[in-house]
């Protein structure tokens, strides 16, 4: 036998298992890929910050300056917020939920009231359902639950 003496005893599958193994060539330790190397965050240095607070102001969206600037999004917040800047589309506010629901009990349609307040209906819609407001039909009566 090629492996030696000591398997003499194994069994024969077991010999002709490993000499399959050897054949192929496989003996030796696979080592792993070398891992890569982390990068490090992008900074950004002060003109660019103003630059990013000033386009943000003129209506530049959040994930549009993280791809003009290359770095996350909430990175680009963070910068916006660190600066003083009022993010928009953030929360709604207590106002704005009161004024919600006020236009919405009147019978607006949450579109109508999104447009009213400038957000989004979705957004509208899950502070009222957090406010307990039940949700209409679309022919303005209250939905079966």
């Amino acid at each position: 036998m090629v492996l030696g003496g000591w398997l003499s005893n194994s069994s024969p599958s077991l010999v002709r298992a490993l000499e399959a193994y050897r054949r192929l060539g496989q003996t030796g330790v696979v080592r792993p890929d070398r891992r890569q190397a982390t990068k490090r965050a992008r900074r950004l240095n002060d003109a660019e910050r103003a630059h990013m607070v000033a386009r943000y102001q003129a209506g530049a969206t959040v994930y549009e300056l993280a791809r003009e600037f290359s770095i996350a999004r909430g990175t680009a917040s963070k910068h916006l917020k660190a600066a003083g800047v009022t993010l928009r589309c953030g929360s709604l506010s207590a106002e704005e939920i009161a004024q919600a629901i006020e236009l919405y009990i009147e019978g607006l349609s949450l579109v109508t009231v999104g447009k009213e307040l400038g957000r989004d209906h979705a957004a509208i819609w899950r502070a009222l359902k957090a406010a307990g407001i039940e949700r209409r039909d679309t022919h303005g009566r209250v939905r079966d639950s």
